[in-house]
C-alpha cells in the first residue's frame, strides 16, 4: 500500500495527522536517523525524496513517535522555559561583556543577580551613552526573568493535572529532581511505555555512548550527539544534586569516577542510571526507593 513520508521539522506534525485521518500511512523520520553518504554527491529535492522513500520502505529510517495535539502544545510551554532561560544566559553574558570591554570591575551583584542588582548595574561609571546601553539590557534582563516565572507558574498550574499530578509527584519524589527536570521528562517522554528496554530510553536522551568494537575489546566513546539535548544536560545538573542528597548515588558516582578517572564520564553515567529510573517511575507511578548504599 502506497503511504507518504518526510523527515521531521519545524512544520510539526499537523501534516501527518491529516494524512492519518484520511486513513493513508505516513512515517514522521527522525533527521539524526537517516543515513548519510560517505561521500558528496549531487543533492535535490527530487533525490533526497527518492533517497528517504528506499529508507523508509526498507526500514533503515524509522519513523517517530508523534504526538497528540494536546501533548504537543503542552511540550511547547517546556520549550518555552528552556527558550528563557538561555537568552537570560546570554542577557547576562552581554551585561557582563560591556563591563569587559570598558575595563570595568564586575560588581559582587552581576555574579548572583537579586533585587539590588538592576539598580547597581544601572549606575555603573560609564559613558553616558554606554549607560544608557547598559541600562537596556538590564530592562531585557529583568523582563526576561519576570517572563520565566510566569511560565514557570504555568508548568506549575499544569502539573497539579489530573492526568500530569501523579507521574510529576513520582519525579519529584527523586533527591534534586524538581519540578522543571520532572515536568521536562514527563513533556518530553510524553508515553514512556513505548521504550521497551532502558537502553533505547538512554538512546533517546542521548545518553548512550558510542562502542568501537574490535576483536575481543568493546571500548565505549563518547556520548552520541542524538536525542533531547537540553533535557540531557537538565539530567547532569540534577545528578549532581541526586548524588549530595542520597548517600547510594554517591557511592555509584564514586564506583564510577573510580573507574573512568574523569568526574564528567561518570556524571554522565549518572544521568543515564537517573533517565532509566525516572522512566521507570514515570511508568509505575510510584515514589523513589533510595540506592542501597
Amino acid at each position: 500500500m502506497a503511504g507518504v513520508c518526510y523527515e521531521a521539522g519545524p512544520t510539526g506534525y499537523q501534516l501527518a495527522r491529516d494524512l492519518r485521518a484520511h486513513q493513508l500511512p505516513v512515517v514522521v523520520a527522525a533527521p539524526s536517523k537517516i543515513p548519510r553518504s560517505a561521500s558528496p554527491g549531487s543533492k535535490t529535492d527530487r533525490l533526497d525524496c527518492i533517497k528517504l522513500a528506499k529508507y523508509v520502505s526498507k526500514g533503515i529510517a524509522p519513523g517517530i513517535v508523534i504526538p497528540d495535539i494536546p501533548e504537543e502544545a503542552e511540550r511547547t510551554l517546556i520549550r518555552r522555559r528552556f527558550q528563557l532561560t538561555d537568552n537570560i544566559r546570554r542577557s547576562k553574558q552581554r551585561i557582563k561583556a560591556m563591563y569587559l570591554f570598558h575595563g570595568i570591575s564586575e560588581p559582587a551583584e552581576l555574579k548572583k543577580w537579586g533585587r539590588k542588582s538592576p539598580s547597581v548595574v544601572s549606575n555603573a561609571p560609564l559613558p553616558y551613552s554606554a549607560l544608557l546601553t547598559l541600562q537596556s539590557h538590564v530592562r531585557e534582563l529583568e523582563h526576561l526573568l519576570s517572563e520565566r516565572k510566569i511560565v514557570d507558574s504555568k508548568l506549575q498550574e499544569l502539573s497539579q493535572q489530573d492526568k500530569h499530578k501523579p507521574v510529576v509527584d513520582a519525579l519529584r519524589s527523586v533527591p534534586g529532581v524538581g519540578l522543571i527536570v520532572a515536568m521536562a521528562f514527563h513533556l518530553e517522554i510524553f508515553h514512556p511505555e513505548r521504550f521497551p528496554r532502558e537502553e533505547e530510553v538512554a538512546s533517546y536522551l542521548g545518553l548512550a555512548p558510542s562502542v568501537h568494537h574490535s576483536g575481543l575489546k568493546s571500548p565505549r566513546g563518547k556520548l552520541l550527539p542524538v536525542g533531547q539535548q537540553r533535557l540531557r544536560s537538565l539530567l547532569i545538573e540534577a545528578s549532581w544534586m541526586w548524588i549530595s542528597k542520597d548517600s547510594g548515588a554517591a557511592q555509584q558516582y564514586r564506583k564510577f569516577l573510580s573507574r573512568t578517572g574523569l568526574p564528567q564520564k561518570a556524571i554522565a553515567a549518572m544521568a543515564r542510571k537517573l533517565a532509566i529510573i525516572l522512566w521507570r517511575l514515570s511508568i509505575e507511578k510510584r515514589c523513589y526507593y533510595p540506592m542501597a548504599s
